[in-house]
């Protein structure tokens, strides 16, 4: 017994040793393969693939023949493998491959045509010929095997993605395009993330609209053909938002809600992402449309809601502002608060309503009222502060500097650590810097450059440079203490008091005198550092007057001349802006959202770029 032990231990210590040695075999032939060594690579590679002929070690030598050019012995290899693996399809295509190598592309064509013709009708072998294929770059053949096995197991979607990516590769647009529409004829709602994946990726570099117009047309005919296909439609008001046609959306949204009886809930979700990219008449169009559907239908009170706050951001970015539709607006605004009453649930009404009547109407005191009603009304400190604040702000409006500052600080001193108490401040350090109390804003600015909040943060730091870097040495001392006016009359920091003065009157919504201030500030200091803040700030006035073309030139200014001034970043997230929002060019919007990704990596507009730029690409949609 104890001999049989010794014998059964001494078997398994040579298979051991056999085991280890075939181990460091490979290992030495794999180091060989990295390293180029094809010669000695194959050597090894060859002793053991005669022993164990598996796919891990057929594919190093395989490829250390074909880097030696030893297509004799790949031939003779192949034959075994064949022999040995008559139903694996690669190893028939890697013989092909290897006369090819060789030159002898008929033999290799026939070896090609024999693997399609003895194709077998299972899912398995269509797939495995396709990937075998594709992995010696025979994307012509990896195409017609995905054609012949969808005949043979009658699935007309068989592989779809699959041969999509075949096409790409072939440059063959068109067809990508007959496949999409071939996958759309489902009308299956499981097919809609691959055409729309196919669709996106046919648009990515679509600059000049070509495959944008070739791909809606053919879903159009398809829609005109088959007007019932449900997920026609879905796609086209997909590619409608891709390429900001809200308009287009707006008519196949309301096509979306009539066909699957959703009462606007296409339409309503059509109006929102209108609104968030600046089309407002198309927004208040869909909202109104949704309204129009009547009390019982879905989002009816969410869409008499949002149509006050969509005409209002329509309202306030434009210039100048038609007097006739701020007084609409008012209007708008009074009806909803008398009707729903002034408390926490319409304070966002409130304030906006206080905002329009101060600056856009004219009414400033009655705008004062109904702040004071608002603060009165509320238990909330939160809320009471916020009205302050509001109260603040048009108190500065009317140059009314004193109370101004006195609510401001109030709030500030109330929430000190609060985002609240640092917008309070903030705005207490602009007026400071509106008087031309450059030294007093200064050493605000200085304090909130700590604040949690980063926008907050990243203004104050702003502010406080462009103070510092113009501000003049010999005036630094002057400033009076009791000076309360605005734009004091002091010949000292001429340039930076013109600045000032141009801040404020962008803050009253003064946006033609404003432009004749900024364009003061560089001729009083053509070659100084407010330069660029004065083209910038020119540049945002033009957008709200739809001067798009200059705003571009003024933008790009910015960015050629003062690109690494603290101004830039913003100059470029505004310029991918007015593309994408206003100028309508995608490919150019999604080259400046990328420019802010690579060139400002510590932006605070980064999270924003990159999120825009994975939208434009269809991402969120």
């Amino acid at each position: 017994m104890k001999r049989l032990f010794i014998i059964i231990m001494l078997l398994f210590s040579c298979g051991g040793a056999a085991i280890a040695q075939q181990g460091q075999e490979e290992q030495l032939a794999l180091q060989y393969y990295r390293d180029k060594e094809y010669d000695k690579a194959a050597e090894l590679f060859e002793k053991i693939h005669n022993k164990k002929p598996d796919s891990y070690i057929y594919y190093y030598y395989y490829h250390a023949l074909l880097e030696l050019e030893r297509y004799d012995a790949a031939e003779k290899m192949l034959k075994k493998q064949v022999k040995a693996f008559p139903n694996v399809q690669r190893y028939k295509v890697d013989m092909g491959f290897v006369y090819e190598r060789a030159g002898d592309n008929a033999k290799a064509e026939k070896i090609y045509q024999e693997c399609l013709k003895n194709l077998q009708a299972k899912e398995t072998a269509v797939s495995e010929l396709n990937n075998a294929f594709m992995s010696r770059g025979k994307y012509e053949y990896a195409a017609e095997t995905i054609l012949k096995g969808r005949k043979l197991l009658n699935n007309e979607q068989y592989l779809s993605k699959n041969l999509i990516s075949v096409y790409k590769l072939l440059h063959q647009d068109d067809k990508i395009i007959d496949e999409i529409i071939s996958l759309v004829k489902t009308d299956n709602e499981k097919y809609q993330n691959d055409v729309q994946t196919a669709i996106q990726d046919l648009l990515m570099d679509d600059e000049d609209n070509t495959q944008y117009m070739n791909i809606r047309t053919a879903l159009q005919k398809f829609s005109q053909k088959y007007p019932n296909n449900i997920l026609c439609i879905k796609e086209l008001y997909w590619i409608s938002q891709l390429h900001k046609d809200y308009e287009e959306a707006f008519i196949l949204a309301k096509a979306l809600d009539k066909r699957l009886k959703t009462e606007g809930v296409f339409t309503y979700e059509l109006a929102t992402v209108a609104a968030a990219n600046h089309d407002y008449n198309t927004a208040i169009d869909a909202l109104n449309y949704v309204i129009k559907q009547g009390e019982d239908a879905h989002n009816y009170v969410q869409a008499k809601m949002k149509i006050l706050d969509v005409k209002y951001m329509q309202l306030i970015e434009s210039s100048p502002v038609k007097m006739v539709d701020a007084v609409n607006l008012e209007q708008d605004f009074r009806k909803a608060l008398e009707e729903n009453g002034i408390h926490s649930g319409t304070m966002d009404w409130i304030r906006k309503y206080a905002h329009l009547l101060a600056f856009y109407v004219n009414k400033p005191q009655e705008a004062m009222d109904v702040l004071n009603q608002a603060m009165a009304a509320t238990r909330d400190t939160k809320e009471k502060n916020q009205y302050k604040i509001d109260l603040a702000d048009v108190q500065l409006y009317t140059g009314n500097v004193w109370d101004a500052s006195l609510n401001y600080s109030q709030v500030d001193k109330d929430m000190p650590n609060d985002v609240l108490g640092n917008e309070a401040k903030f705005k207490n350090a602009k007026l400071s810097f509106y008087i031309g109390e450059f030294n007093w804003a200064k050493s605000q600015l200085d304090v909130l450059a700590a604040a949690t909040t980063k926008l907050i943060a990243n203004d104050a730091i702003y502010s406080s440079m462009l103070i510092s870097d113009n501000l003049d040495e010999e005036e630094e001392e002057d400033e009076s203490d009791t000076t309360m006016a605005l734009f004091s009359n002091s010949e000292g920091n001429l340039a930076l008091r013109m600045y000032a003065k141009a801040e404020f009157l962008i803050f009253q919504n003064k946006d033609d005198e404003a432009l004749r201030a900024l364009d003061s500030v560089v001729i009083l200091s053509p070659f100084g550092s407010l330069v660029d803040d004065a083209l910038y700030q020119k540049a945002l006035i033009l957008i709200k007057q739809k001067n798009y073309l200059e705003a571009e030139r003024l933008l790009k200014e910015v960015i050629e001349k003062y690109g690494d001034q603290l101004l830039a970043d913003d100059a470029v997230f505004q310029l991918a802006e007015l593309y994408e929002y206003y100028l309508k060019d995608i490919s150019q919007a999604m080259e400046y959202y990328q420019k802010i990704l690579k060139d400002y990596s510590d932006s605070l507009y980064v999270v924003q770029a990159r999120n825009r730029y994975r939208a434009l690409r269809g991402d969120n949609l």
